[in-house]
C-alpha cells in the first residue's frame, strides 16, 4: 500500500527517502541512532498530534511525504473528498512548523489533521512503547474480533436494523413531544383544504368572470351601441337597403358592360356580410338583459377567489396546487392515534428483528472469541510469552429505554469485545491498557495480526521493540511471523536482534554522524554484502569476526 516515504527536517533526520517493496522491511542501527524518529514520521502520517519540538534545529518546518496506492484507501479518500475518480495513487504530505502549526495535503488538496486521521484509521498502526496504541481502544478490539470471525456483513445488518428502529422511535417521540403542535397544524391544514374545496374552483374561471363582469357593468353602453349599429345597417335607408338598390341599378347595365359583373358579385358578398352582422347584433342585443342578481353573484364570486389568491396563490392553478401540497402534508403528519398505533407496530417489528440479529451476532462473537483467544495464546507462546493468558470478554452495552422498549443493543450489537491479558504467571488478566508493557503489547499486536491475516485488509504496520527481551530461537520464530504477516501488510520493524533482521526482504540501517558540529541521522538501504556485516555486528555484540559473519550468512540463508 505504501510505495515511498520521504522525511525532511524531522528531529535528527535532515533528509531520507525509503522505497517499499513486497515483504518485510527491517530497520537496524546502534542505540540512539534515531530509529525511533521513523516512529514519529509514521505517526505524523496517521494523523497523530505532535509537538513542534520534532522540527530539526534551524529548520522552519518538518515534512513527511508518502505515496500510497490500494483500492481501499483510494475508495475512502474519494468518500472523504480528497481524491478524484481518476486518481490511482495518493500523495499525503504533512508538515509541522516551528510555531506548532500543522498542514496536511492529500493529492494537492488541503485537508485537516482530523481528516487525515479518518483517512488512515485502521490502515496505519504503530506498535511502540510510549506511542498511543490503537489496539487499546475498545471499539478497535470489537472490530478485530468481527474481522477475525468474518462478521462484518452481519454487523452491518445489525446497524441497519438499529437505524430502522431509531427512525421509527424518533418519529414516535416527535409525535409525543410535538403532539399539540401537530394537532394545531392538522386543524390548520384541514381548514385550508376545506376552504379551497368549498370554493369549487375551475382553472380559468376568474378570467371568464372578469369578462362577464365587464359586460354587465357596461350594459347601457353596449345596448346603445348595438341599437344604433342596427339602425345604420338595417333601417329603411340603411346600408343593406342601399346595397340592394345599388345592385338593382347595375343589373340593368351588366348586359351592356359584362365587366361590371365582378362589381355586382362584390356587392353581393357585402350584402351577405351585412346580413350576418345584423343577425349577430340582434342576437347579442337579445342577450343584453339587465340581471342585477347575476351581477352581484359575479362580484361576490370574484371577491371570494381573490381572497383565496391572497392566501394561497396568484391563480386558480396555484391555489389548487397549494391544496394538493396541504393534503400531502396532512396525510404525512395526520392519522392521529391510527398513525401512532401503526408506528408502535413498526417499532415492535423493528425491535424483534434487531434483537434477533443482535443475538445471532452475540453467539457468533462468543464462539469466535474463544477461538481467537486460543490462537493468540499459541502465537504468544511462539513469541516467548508461553505463560501468557489472553481472553476475549464480551461486555454488554448499557440498555436504554426508548418509546416503551428496553433496548440492550446498539448499532454495533449487544456487546463490545474487550481484550484481557495476563502477561506473567500468577497474575489475573487485566484490560490491555493495564496489563502489558510496550514490548509485550507489540508482541500481542504481532500475535493478533497473524491470527487475523487471512481475513484482514492490508495496511501499514510499524513494530518497535517487538523483540524486547527475547532472543535465540524465539527471535527466529518472531522473524518468521513478521515475514508471514508481510504477505498481507506493509511491515516496518525496528529491531535489535539479528534473527529478526535476517528475516527482512528489505534492510535499512540507521546511523548517526556529526558534521560541522551538527548531528545528522542517515538511513541507508543495505545491499546483500552490507547486510552480512550489519547482521554480523548485531550477532557479535558490535564486533565483526569470521564467526559472526558466518553466523550472519547462515541466518540470511535460512
Amino acid at each position: 500500500m505504501i510505495q515511498t516515504l520521504r522525511v525532511l527536517n524531522l528531529a535528527l533526520i535532515e533528509s531520507l527517502e525509503l522505497e517499499f517493496e513486497a515483504g518485510l522491511h527491517v530497520i537496524t542501527g546502534e542505540t540512539g541512532a534515531g530509529k525511533s524518529i521513523l516512529v514519529s514520521a509514521v505517526a505524523l502520517l496517521s494523523g497523530r498530534r505532535v509537538s513542534s519540538e520534532v522540527v530539526r534545529t534551524g529548520a522552519r518546518e518538518a515534512r513527511v511525504e508518502a505515496l500510497f496506492d490500494g483500492p481501499d484507501l483510494l475508495a475512502r479518500a474519494r468518500e472523504l473528498g480528497v481524491a478524484g475518480d481518476g486518481d490511482s495513487e495518493l500523495l499525503v504530505v504533512r508538515t509541522v512548523a516551528r510555531q506548532g502549526r500543522s498542514k496536511v495535503y492529500v493529492n494537492g488538496r488541503m485537508a485537516t489533521v482530523d481528516l487525515l486521521g479518518r483517512l488512515m484509521d485502521g490502515l496505519i498502526d504503530v506498535a511502540s512503547q510510549g506511542e498511543h496504541q490503537r489496539l487499546l481502544r475498545p471499539e478497535v478490539q470489537t472490530d478485530l474480533l468481527d474481522v477475525y470471525a468474518g462478521l462484518e456483513s452481519l454487523r452491518t445488518e445489525v446497524g441497519q436494523a438499529f437505524a430502522a428502529f431509531r427512525e421509527v422511535a424518533e418519529e414516535l417521540e416527535a409525535r409525543e413531544r410535538d403532539g399539540a403542535e401537530r394537532a394545531r397544524r392538522e386543524d390548520q391544514l384541514r381548514a385550508e383544504i376545506d376552504q379551497i374545496d368549498a370554493a369549487a374552483l375551475r382553472p380559468g374561471e376568474l378570467e371568464e368572470l372578469d369578462l362577464e363582469h365587464s359586460r354587465l357593468a357596461h350594459l347601457d353602453r353596449l345596448q346603445h351601441a348595438t341599437s344604433s349599429s342596427l339602425d345604420v345597417l338595417d333601417e329603411e335607408h340603411g346600408v343593406r337597403s342601399r346595397l340592394r338598390a345599388t345592385r338593382a341599378r347595375l343589373r340593368d347595365v351588366i348586359s351592356i358592360s359584362p365587366e361590371l359583373l365582378e362589381v355586382d358579385q362584390a356587392l353581393e358578398r357585402a350584402e351577405l356580410e351585412c346580413a350576418d352582422a345584423v343577425l349577430g347584433l340582434e342576437r347579442f342585443g337579445a342577450e343584453l338583459e339587465a340581471e342585477p342578481e347575476r351581477f352581484e353573484h359575479i362580484e361576490s364570486r370574484m371577491a371570494e377567489i381573490r381572497r383565496l389568491q391572497l392566501r394561497f396563490g396568484e391563480s386558480e392553478a396555484a391555489i389548487l396546487a397549494f391544496r394538493e401540497q396541504a393534503a400531502a402534508e396532512l396525510e404525512q403528519i395526520g392519522g392521529g392515534e391510527a398513525r401512532k398505533a401503526e408506528l408502535e407496530r413498526e417499532a415492535a417489528t423493528a425491535v424483534e428483528r434487531l434483537e434477533s440479529l443482535a443475538a445471532k451476532l452475540s453467539r457468533a462473537r462468543a464462539q469466535a472469541g474463544q477461538r481467537l483467544a486460543e490462537e493468540v495464546e499459541q502465537e504468544l507462546a511462539e513469541l516467548d510469552m508461553a505463560k501468557a493468558r489472553f481472553e476475549v470478554r464480551l461486555e454488554p452495552v448499557v440498555p436504554v429505554d426508548r418509546i416503551g422498549f428496553r433496548i440492550g443493543c446498539g448499532p454495533g450489537g449487544a456487546e463490545r469485545a474487550g481484550f484481557w491479558l495476563s502477561a506473567n504467571p500468577g497474575e489475573q488478566p487485566k484490560r490491555l491498557r493495564d496489563a502489558a508493557s510496550g514490548g509485550e503489547l507489540a508482541r500481542l499486536q504481532l500475535a493478533l495480526r497473524n491470527a487475523l491475516r487471512e481475513n484482514e485488509r492490508g495496511g501499514v504496520l510499524l513494530f518497535d521493540e517487538v523483540d524486547a527481551g527475547v532472543g535465540g530461537e524465539t527471535a527466529q520464530r518472531m522473524g518468521a511471523r513478521l515475514r508471514e504477516l508481510a504477505r498481507v501488510h506493509d511491515i516496518l520493524c525496528i529491531t535489535h536482534l539479528a534473527p529478526v533482521a535476517a528475516a527482512g526482504a528489505v534492510h535499512y540501517r540507521v546511523s548517526k554522524h556529526v558534521e560541522a558540529g551538527r548531528t545528522r541521522t542517515e538511513v541507508t538501504r543495505l545491499e546483500a554484502h552490507q547486510r552480512v556485516d550489519e547482521i554480523a555486528r548485531m550477532a557479535g555484540s558490535g564486533r565483526l569476526t569470521a564467526a559472526s559473519r558466518a553466523h550472519a550468512k547462515e541466518l540470511l540463508s535460512s
